[in-house]
């Protein structure tokens, strides 16, 4: 799961102890006493550096394969399990195809998918380690997995552990029975109770749970009681996703035969302005459309394509952006490892931004954060792009944006319909 999350606050400490090759990671110190602007406050947005004038980047590594296909899903992803040795051998070929610029140092690793709690615990060890051998890998990099309830084992986590991972995202979407029935999760609520459970008790590790809105059969009831049994497990990270019914997946033929089993606009707007009172008035910062975090707990990697800062990608399907460029690598299994085979590098298409999509791309992703953009960034938008300055004053003057010293900002319901207004940067 490529994107969609950074704080002001501390890194999530580094875990102790160790695993084979770890005392091998070229890990760079953060550089304390080193003269510059260090003392300036980071903005709550910016991503945090290890040393103020070293480069850093985040990398995002998709691991494709599934159990099985969930109903909702559009994700490039496979369940032809049986590819994952071939697979892996080729993410480690790629490795050696990436050029960070020199100086580099990874910042947030991200273990996405498709499902990389299904990778056996040696094998994703040794992927992970073989990233952190070839390039340079901050001490207190965030190294984020994503993981499915019924995956997580003893043995899983002890892999996690020593590989370095120290943040989990785990998608639940929902404590509901039927709600997972209808999404074709695999995993009950018990299932999810005990994963979670079991998560939270690791020392050093910050635990994302995912919920879902616009499930089928979801009314206000069944949200407050997710939402009440995920307060009591008080993850550190919270995201809330509403269903997508544009894009091909199973639910949307059923919407087209049942749409009294799904919640109108109304309905999804008032679940939404639930969950950001409920999770706001539980010390949960509303930081991005769809995220929530405790105080220091933002989620760093996808912080980065927020604030346009150097991402890599690595694997079948990965998005890799810098600020001035963008890039996807081929997103068919057999193409994708045949390329690497020939020690190639599997790009689908890249691309370089025009200056004016690079304004479109700074305006368009720090909308999505609670700090919003500066006024200045606004008015160069403004000149730009009249549509979107027509379309902002509208929005400012109902109330579904601010600006007040010097910066621009959604509130909850203007993100809500902020694609009313990003389509003007298209």
């Amino acid at each position: 799961m490529d994107p969609g999350q950074r704080a002001g606050a501390a890194h999530p400490q580094a875990l102790p102890g160790g695993g084979p090759g770890r005392a091998d990671r070229r890990r760079c110190r953060h550089v304390r006493d080193q003269p510059s602007d260090g003392d300036r406050p980071l903005s709550p947005f910016e991503p945090r550096r290890p040393g103020c004038t070293t480069p850093t980047a985040g990398l995002y590594v998709h691991l494709p394969f599934c159990a099985s296909r969930c109903a909702y899903c559009t994700f490039a992803v496979t369940t032809a399990r049986e590819h994952i040795a071939a697979y892996l051998e080729a993410l480690r070929v790629e490795i050696g195809l990436i050029d960070l610029d020199p100086g580099t140092i990874l910042d947030t690793v991200y273990l996405g998918g498709g499902t990389p709690s299904l990778v056996p615990p040696d094998d994703l060890q040794r992927l992970i380690d073989a990233i952190a051998q070839a390039f340079p890998l901050y001490e207190e990099a965030e190294v984020t997995a994503e993981a499915n309830p019924e995956d997580v084992t003893d043995g899983l986590v002890q892999a996690w552990l020593q590989a370095g991972v120290n943040r989990i995202s785990m998608g639940v979407q929902s404590f509901n029975e039927d709600e997972l029935r209808a999404l074709d999760r695999r995993h009950d609520r018990r299932t999810a109770l005990e994963a979670a459970q079991r998560l939270l008790d690791l020392p050093g590790v910050q635990l994302n749970l995912d919920l879902m809105l616009g499930i089928p059969g979801q009314d206000m009831r069944s949200l407050r009681e997710s939402l009440r049994v995920l307060l009591d497990l008080s993850p550190a990270h919270v995201s809330v996703y509403i269903l997508e019914m544009d894009k091909p997946h199973r639910l949307q033929a059923l919407k087209r035969r049942y749409p009294e089993r799904f919640a109108g606009e109304e309905e999804t707007t008032a679940m939404y302005l639930e969950v950001h009172e409920t999770l706001g008035a539980h010390g949960y910062e509303h930081y991005e459309v769809s995220n929530f975090a405790r105080p220091g707990a933002r989620a760093r990697h996808n912080l980065r394509y927020w604030s346009c800062e150097p991402v890599h990608a690595l694997g079948m399907a990965a998005h890799g952006a810098d600020g001035n460029r963008r890039w996807a690598n081929l997103d068919n299994l057999d193409a994708y490892i045949g390329a690497v085979s020939e020690r190639t590098r599997p790009l689908a298409w890249a691309t370089t931004l025009s200056p004016r999509e690079c304004l479109a791309e700074r305006l368009l992703m720090g909308l999505r954060l609670r700090e919003g953009v500066s006024s200045e960034l606004v008015n160069s938008g403004r000149v730009s792009f009249p549509e979107f300055s027509l379309r902002l004053n509208e929005f400012l003057e109902l109330g579904l944006a601010s600006e007040h010293s010097g910066r621009v900002w959604f509130s909850p319901r203007g993100w809500l319909v902020s694609n009313e207004l990003f389509v003007t940067l298209v």
